[in-house]
């Protein structure tokens, strides 16, 4: 009979998650917090949320490591251009992270723009890239 006596439930659903991320359950989402940006003269602050969760969708909130990102890519058919902050790394705490994109000169519809997460060591493996592609709306 298993017995967890003595060992706090945050404790063990911990351990059940490393575990997860032991067997290779671990990926990093990318997710658009809030709308799209707008065709126009730049837009403001767009923040992408990053996790790292298991395939299920839980977070594995016992991660905490900045991480790199790769460089901003931007697609416009105008003079549209973009930063990311922080530009190339990404702090993740407790399994979520943020980045902010801010849009300068002009952007039309469709114009693109891409955050991306190369392949990381995790745990001594190798947890594939994600990346999300923001596109601009009418």
């Amino acid at each position: 009979m298993k017995s967890n006596i003595g060992i706090a439930p945050q404790i063990r659903d911990m351990v059940k998650q490393r575990d997860k991320a032991l067997s290779g359950d671990i990926v990093f989402s990318l997710t658009l917090e809030g709308d799209a940006p707008a065709a126009g003269t730049g837009f403001d602050a767009i923040p992408i949320r990053i996790a790292v969760e298991d395939a299920a969708g839980n977070v594995h909130d016992w991660f905490n490591k900045t991480i790199t990102t790769t460089a901003l890519a931007v697609t416009t058919v105008g003079d549209g251009a973009a930063t990311q902050a922080p530009a190339t790394t990404c702090v993740i705490e407790n399994g979520v992270g943020e980045v902010v994109v801010t849009g300068t000169a002009t952007w039309a519809e469709d114009d693109t723009f891409v955050v991306a997460i190369p392949d990381t060591t995790i745990l001594g493996y190798t947890v594939a890239g994600n990346d999300i592609t923001v596109t601009c709306t009418a």
